[in-house]
């Protein structure tokens, strides 16, 4: 897509937010949902995130479409058709966007707008591109907190320039990458870094969250290596606003799974 296309995309109703869930592998309770964004293109159908993120991020037009879909998740979190659900949403914050205090500012005022507490919702950087400078890092993530809200590290894993640093900042949460989690059994090497990462995770505090669980065998066996939570295919996809409930309450009748 060029430049102006994006431009358009933003301008318009291109844009649209579906829900991924998180359940807690204790209690298999609904933890919280992710806001994932879509882009409807006249001639090239339905985008998934990996198709025109990117090229909005390259273009610097990442604030704005955070912006957007931060207004459709809290919107549709305070709306008629989950607000009784009284979730948690998880919005993604580029690594430039979190940085920049008017954008964290634009949050304030969207959530406070949407009557939505801070509480429920999750700031989730997501790392485009090295943190070098942890110090404004920490910053925002202080921030954040002081106001209420939880804030995650998206795809951790052993390829993340400084991640000891990292998560020494005041993060609630971890996601473990789906692809790190998918050779957990297979390798050796990948077990043992994922096993440090959540005792170090835990030891501060932060729940584990593994991304990408799409069978039973994984989900077992990140039950039992000590994740918190999990997210992927075998839970659900993610789903319209409207589908949310419908997932829940098949979710709330499926067998646990041993």
């Amino acid at each position: 897509m060029l430049p102006g296309e994006l431009r358009e995309a933003l301008a318009g109703a291109m844009i649209e937010t579906r829900y991924q869930p998180i359940v807690g592998m204790s209690d298999r309770r609904l933890y919280a949902v992710e806001a994932l964004a879509r882009l409807n293109h006249p001639t090239l159908g339905t985008l998934a995130p990996d198709r025109f993120v990117p090229q909005m991020e390259d273009a610097g037009l990442a604030a704005h479409l955070t912006e957007i879909v931060s207004r459709h998740a809290f919107a549709d979190i305070m709306g008629p058709v989950l607000r009784d659900l009284n979730l948690r949403v998880t919005v993604n914050f580029p690594l430039d966007v979190i940085l920049a205090r008017p954008a964290l500012d634009r949050l304030e005022e969207q959530r406070a707008a949407a009557g939505i507490p801070a509480e429920q919702v999750i700031v989730e950087l997501t790392e485009s591109r090295p943190a070098e400078d942890m110090h404004t890092l920490a910053v925002s993530l202080e921030w954040l907190r002081a106001r209420g809200y939880k804030v995650a590290i998206d795809d951790v894993g052993p390829a993340v320039p400084r991640l000891t640093p990292l998560l020494e900042l005041p993060f609630t949460a971890i996601k473990l990458d789906m692809g790190l989690v998918r050779r957990t059994e297979e390798n050796p090497a990948v077990k043992t870094f994922v096993r440090a990462t959540i005792d170090a995770a835990h030891a501060r505090g932060m729940a584990v969250i593994a991304e990408g669980v799409e069978t039973v065998a994984l989900w077992k066996a990140m039950r039992a290596i000590g994740v918190d939570a999990v997210q992927g295919f075998l839970v659900a996809r993610p789903l319209p606003v409207e589908a949310v409930p419908i997932w829940l309450n098949a979710w709330n009748d499926t067998p646990a799974f041993g």
